[in-house]
């Protein structure tokens, strides 16, 4: 509820001193950054040919970079917990951009006005959870064993130690994954833990 307060709070303080928000999905992914730039190209009066113009061997490289992960990732199972407040443009990124499918994503908040241009681009049907019952989400995670689990410090070795494969969401906020140059990298973090436990396994 604290969180909830500032994040609302804030907007409207901002709001309220004449800023002006312009809606978009988050830049991760070649996908969210394009549309970023768009809206924010739009909001400046900038044409969006000439965007698309700019931007189209920046998406190329994204792509080609995605894709040796896509070919990794595509039809894994992701479960996303409530940690870092970028769940949603995150699982965005695994299903559209990626191929995987999503069991369940949680946020600790979920703003549906600020975040309205990327549940839009969620697949029809994602299970969504709000705020941090977990001893609940921990149930349906283990009768969904998914693929990957993306989750805090705290949940990480119990689930490993259960079988399950964990990605540490704290490891999302500390590096850069923003833009079409962090794009590969981004999918990177996703690919390694499921590499990771095909080696151990071997």
């Amino acid at each position: 509820e604290t969180f909830k307060a500032v994040v609302g709070d804030t907007a409207r303080a901002l709001e309220e001193r004449g800023c002006r928000r312009i809606a978009a999905p988050f830049p991760l992914g070649g996908e969210g950054t394009a549309l970023w730039l768009a809206a924010a190209a739009d909001a400046f009066g900038v044409s969006h040919a000439h965007v698309e113009r700019t931007i189209a061997p920046l998406k190329a490289r994204a792509e080609r970079a995605l894709a040796r992960y896509r070919a990794q990732l595509a039809g894994k199972r992701v479960f996303l917990f409530p940690d870092s407040q970028i769940e949603i443009p995150l699982a965005r990124f695994l299903s559209r951009e990626i191929g995987m499918e999503l069991v369940e994503v949680g946020t600790p908040y979920l703003h549906r006005d600020h975040l309205a241009s990327e549940l839009a681009l969620l697949p029809g049907g994602t299970q969504l959870s709000e705020g941090q019952d977990v001893e609940r989400q921990l149930d349906r995670c283990r009768d969904a064993r998914p693929d990957l689990v993306v989750c805090g410090l705290g949940l990480a070795n119990p689930l490993e130690a259960e079988g399950l494969t964990t990605k540490w969401s704290i490891e999302l906020i500390f590096t850069p994954i923003q833009g079409f140059e962090q794009a590969g990298d981004l999918a990177e973090l996703f690919a390694r833990p499921l590499l990771r436990q095909t080696r151990l396994a071997v």
